[in-house]
């Protein structure tokens, strides 16, 4: 049998041509088929297998990643206008992340077993940021992830290894010293180094801190306790006189994250139990400007940008910022680490309304402490003026004419680096 499946016509044999009898026989074998990869090979006479007429179940890759020796996992983070979600870009080959499998143009859904699909993409640069030397993601390439909205179906159905909001997360809790202890001592599990758990004194500083009963310790003020022994705990514990940040987990749900091999980490803190959060400040420019300084000074962290000189009723105070407020994000864009200018222009170039995201004096102390950057615990609902909380960044342009006052922000024109909050910072 002679088979042709992309030709409308009939060959000659070598033979010679055939009489009209035969060519018919052969008709009744050689008949003409399309194919449709969608659908499999409709040929009886080559169907090697069931054909179950459906596209293959878009699937999620676990990639573990570990840092290089210049401790980077050699890929960006992606927010584009055209997708949702957060995309993979610039994959070194190579590198951490390409030998791990993750490829450019693939859908971040999980980090560390905590889906991040719909969370801000500041919040979730920072959980790679601070996940440690080893990173877990669960991601699905362009395709299938096209394949998967087109059906209308949610990312999240096909994780299947992903923490569930039921499991319990880390807690931060911040103990003070009243005098005679923390009111907490610790075991190790076995003898084994770094499995402690937490016997809470009743009454004492850590349960009126909230200190759960036979918890396990995971960090001591932003330092991981996992390879340190019970004595090198002990002296840690010893040279904070004042207060303590401990970083605990319920002793029942340790399986749960081994058993869903989840690295444990202060990304994975549960925000409700940070005594500092940041906040979201929307500003619409007025004829005088928005009435605040932006002012580079010395902090713990090193330098950063503070917000000063609030001019009463103007929009500043009007959206809520407070003196001393250090600024950390604007329009979406972090500016830790930005050079004064840098951010001023980002604000300038807003043109008449721009979205600020601050904390705290205190706040910046106390995540200054623990080592972490609050952007790492950024979300939106934690906004202050929700009614503002969909804009996101405007390019409208600096205004001009008659009634325009420059400037309307005001920055330090010598980016003297005051050192006034060091000082009282450590008086304090």
């Amino acid at each position: 049998m002679y088979f042709a499946p992309f030709k409308g016509r009939l060959q000659k044999s070598k033979a010679g041509m055939k009489k009209r009898s035969e060519i018919e026989d052969d008709l009744v074998l050689t008949t003409r088929f399309l194919f449709n990869p969608k659908l499999g090979i409709d040929n009886p006479a080559l169907c090697l297998g069931e054909d179950t007429g459906s596209d293959p179940e878009p699937a999620a890759r676990i990639c573990i990643l570990r840092k290089d020796a210049d401790g980077d996992f050699a890929f960006h983070l992606s927010k584009e206008q055209e997708r949702e979600g957060h995309i993979v870009r610039q994959v070194v080959p190579g590198g951490p992340a390409y030998l791990a499998g993750l490829r450019d143009g693939d859908q971040l859904l999980q980090v560390n077993g905590e889906y991040v699909h719909e969370q801000e993409y500041l919040r979730v640069v920072q959980k790679i940021k601070y996940s440690g030397s080893r990173l877990s993601l669960g991601v699905l390439d362009e395709a299938a992830y096209e394949t998967l909205r087109s059906s209308h179906r949610s990312p999240a159905s096909v994780l299947s290894n992903f923490l569930s909001d039921s499991c319990p997360r880390p807690h931060f809790y911040r103990v003070k010293n009243e005098g005679r202890g923390f009111g907490f001592t610790a075991s190790a599990t076995g003898g084994v180094r770094g499995t402690f758990l937490l016997q809470v004194e009743d009454g004492g500083p850590a349960q009126k801190a909230g200190v759960p009963h036979g918890c396990r310790l995971l960090e001591v003020n932003g330092e991981s306790t996992i390879s340190i022994t019970l004595s090198q705990l002990t002296k840690k514990l010893q040279r904070r006189s004042s207060h303590v940040v401990l970083l605990v987990l319920e002793a029942s749900a340790w399986d749960v994250y081994e058993s869903h091999g989840v690295p444990l980490s202060a990304a994975l803190a549960e925000t409700s139990s940070l005594p500092y959060r940041t906040r979201k400040l929307h500003l619409v420019k007025g004829p005088q400007g928005y009435g605040f300084l932006l002012r580079q000074e010395k902090c713990l962290a090193g330098q950063g940008q503070f917000l000063r000189e609030i001019d009463p009723g103007l929009p500043a105070e009007d959206a809520g910022m407070r003196e001393g407020d250090r600024l950390l994000g604007v329009n979406g864009q972090s500016v830790e680490g930005l050079e004064h200018e840098d951010t001023v222009s980002m604000i300038q170039e807003s043109g008449k309304q721009v979205t600020l995201i601050v904390i705290s004096n205190e706040g910046d102390r106390f995540f200054n402490e623990i080592g972490l950057s609050p952007l790492l615990f950024y979300e939106e609902e934690t906004s202050v003026h929700s009614e503002c909380k969909n804009v996101t960044q405007t390019t409208t342009g600096t205004p001009s004419g008659p009634g325009h006052t420059e400037p309307q922000v005001r920055a330090d024109p010598s980016k003297t680096l005051s050192t006034s909050t060091e000082i009282q910072r450590n008086e304090e």
